[in-house]
């Protein structure tokens, strides 16, 4: 489904990405963590293609995006932040304009009926502007989906969602890997979302993958102190070690 290799980034003189190697099976939910600035959001973007790479590689379903650019971005759905919004759209005119840039002739039923399912049904005709947080980051989640994309990229998704709405997309994500509908790559902070939740976590440190662990290690990891004990003695022993990132 989703290979990254190798893959090099740099911003202004410094590595953002230093030789990141992923591989995404279909219908694997995989979370994506790491410190502040440790290049979850990066890697997201450049996997869109909004983030010229260096150097490696990065391929969905074998396409890569310099090669067969209409079809790549095809495979994905990225969902973006609430204030990557236009303000003076509904999130039904919104949700609409993105659906014909896939070549839907028509909005899903089914992204009107998780946007029921998540609360925003009151909002969807009122200008994004006037929406609360809650509403424009369920908005930024639906993008993501329309089209039914076999890639979902997700930044911290949950942030805004009240308890309801939040519970909601969680199954509804669980379903969709479950069912082999999708793979998913979601970058978070909940620790306790990844072990709960998710088939595994990989650690972004330093520009790279560090360590990646799989459902049944998850499982282990909840009788010895859970995921954030396990990365963050992965941390401190980087930070220690010579030549480690500082704190």
């Amino acid at each position: 489904m989703l290979n990254i290799e190798s893959l090099t980034l740099q911003r202004g003189g410094q590595a953002v990405l230093a030789g990141v190697d992923l591989h995404l099976p279909k219908g694997e939910f995989l979370a994506l963590i790491g410190p502040n600035g440790a290049g979850k959001t990066s890697l997201l973007r450049a996997i869109c293609d909004q983030l010229p790479v260096d150097q490696g590689h990065i391929r969905i379903d074998g396409l890569t995006a310099d090669r067969d650019p209409v079809a790549y971005r095809q495979r994905f759905g990225l969902a973006l932040a609430p204030d990557e919004l236009p303000a003076d759209l509904s999130p039904r005119q919104w949700l609409q304009l993105i659906a014909a840039a896939r070549d839907l002739p028509e909005l899903p039923a089914e992204v009107l009926e998780l946007a029921e399912d998540l609360g925003l049904g009151e909002w969807l005709d009122r200008a994004l502007g006037r929406c609360s947080l809650g509403a424009r980051q369920k908005t930024g989640v639906l993008t993501a989906v329309v089209g039914s994309p076999p890639l979902l990229l997700l930044d911290e998704p949950f942030n805004g969602l009240d308890p309801i709405a939040a519970f909601a997309l969680k199954q509804r994500l669980r379903q969709w890997a479950d069912t082999g509908r999708c793979s998913i790559l979601l970058a978070t902070h909940n620790l306790e979302l990844a072990e709960r939740w998710l088939d595994g976590a990989a650690l972004l440190l330093g520009g790279r993958i560090v360590q990646r662990w799989d459902a049944a290690e998850l499982h282990e990891l909840q009788a010895s102190g859970g995921l954030e004990l396990a990365m963050v003695e992965r941390l401190r022993a980087t930070q220690a070690a010579p030549g480690g990132p500082s704190p």
